[in-house]
């Protein structure tokens, strides 16, 4: 698979909607139907059409308001003796499923975190703990709610938000001065915690093979003195993530409280 690094190439082809993202073909398993229902991995109208009701379930969900209670999480958890480590794997996707609604919010990280691992690409190393994990996702919606859409969420915020706590707290222990946001941001545009996205290329682009993937924290040949690197750990264009404030905010809140703990 070809794989394009340099971040302006990168920012223009998440700016043309003649990119396509590959689409997963049908399946019966929980795990096929959370991948083949999600607004991540469809193209046109019908992406356009999920991509508003996720718009629409987060518009609802105060970024502030869900950091404090992230916070709030990381410090009783610390209390009760959990490692930093499982604090920050833990505490994006209880946050968020409690603010969804969901049931048990407690027993989704697991889940979250094993489907994670092959949402990307679609491809199962162990189909019975994937599909397992799927089904608790699936089955822990709100009533009413569209239940693989809030099962994406938490699956992203496993990855990206999980990801993006892990690397600020390694960045952190070497620059203990400097403040938290600051870290984050230097995380978001050095070290993406979702590193790659994929793409097919357009007919007549030239590109050997179809299929070609977008490293989103490599170098980036339009980056001046005044103008480092642009971030693109959250994407660009028309399938930006829709979670960016969410993310940032609770990442800040449980890297600051998980830094207040390490004083």
């Amino acid at each position: 698979m070809p794989v394009i690094h340099d971040r302006s190439d990168v920012a223009r082809i998440l700016d043309d909607p003649a990119w396509l993202v590959p689409e997963p073909g049908p399946g019966d398993s929980a795990f096929a139907r959370l991948r083949v229902e999600a607004s991540r991995f469809a193209n046109g109208r019908t992406h356009d059409e999920r991509r508003a009701l996720i718009d629409a379930r987060l518009a609802a969900i105060d970024p502030e308001r869900l950091a404090r209670a992230a916070a709030a999480s990381a410090r009783a958890a610390r209390a009760a003796g959990v490692d930093r480590a499982e604090v920050a794997r833990r505490a994006p996707v209880e946050t968020l499923a409690a603010a969804l609604g969901h049931t048990d919010p407690a027993s989704l990280p697991d889940a979250a975190a094993i489907v994670a691992a092959p949402y990307a690409t679609g491809v199962v190393d162990d189909a019975a703990a994937v599909d397992a994990a799927a089904e608790r996702l699936l089955g822990a919606a709100a009533p009413g709610r569209h239940r693989v859409l809030d099962a994406q969420l938490l699956v992203q915020a496993h990855a990206a938000t999980g990801g993006l706590i892990a690397a600020a707290l390694r960045r952190a222990d070497a620059v203990p001065a400097v403040p938290t946001e600051h870290v984050v941001a230097a995380v978001l545009r050095d070290e993406p915690p979702v590193p790659a996205t994929r793409r097919l290329a357009p007919p007549g682009h030239g590109s050997a093979e179809h299929l070609v993937e977008l490293r989103l924290g490599g170098p980036d040949r339009e980056a001046t003195a005044g103008a480092p690197p642009r971030t693109l750990a959250f994407g660009a264009g028309p399938r930006r993530c829709p979670a960016r404030d969410h993310a940032v905010a609770v990442a800040a809140a449980v890297v600051d409280v998980l830094r207040e703990q390490e004083c």
